[in-house]
């Protein structure tokens, strides 16, 4: 299996882990308008994303896991506790960059990696889209800080 190919299929787990952890913080939001908003838009987002990714790699016989990573649970499980704790919107926004902040170094992966694969160009555009959910997720942290 070529390098690409293990790149893409870490990245497609942890496409599934985003937006598993994303429909778990939906979930337990509290009705907060900016949280539910800003967790439906990355789902839907994660969603489309995945499936692209999921089309390309089946395109090249490339099969992949629908499941998540283990690690991903426990992050998750780590993120709840910890917000049940604190009650602290500024930790959560900071847990959500962080994780976006690894996916973002997972596509820099992968688009290095998938460097002579034409049919891989849309990952340059999901990536900015993830350094866009950076900057939104920054944004709500200095607003809650407010």
């Amino acid at each position: 299996m070529s390098n690409h190919t293990d790149t893409l299929k870490k990245l497609h787990t942890r496409l599934i882990d985003s937006r598993d952890g994303y429909r778990e913080a939906r979930n337990d939001a509290s009705g907060e308008v900016s949280y539910v908003g800003f967790f439906d838009r990355m789902i839907s987002e994660r969603e489309q994303f995945h499936t692209k990714l999921h089309q390309t790699l089946g395109a090249e016989g490339v099969e992949v896991d629908e499941k998540g990573s283990a690690l991903a649970g426990a992050h998750r499980g780590w993120m709840k506790l910890k917000d049940s704790l604190t009650g602290n919107d500024e930790g959560v926004y900071d847990e959500i960059i962080n994780g976006e902040q690894q996916l973002k170094e997972l596509y820099d992966d992968a688009i290095r990696e998938c460097a002579g694969h034409p049919q891989y160009g849309f990952l340059t555009e999901q990536r900015q889209s993830v350094e866009r959910a950076i900057e939104q997720a920054r944004a709500e942290k200095a607003r809650h800080a407010a």
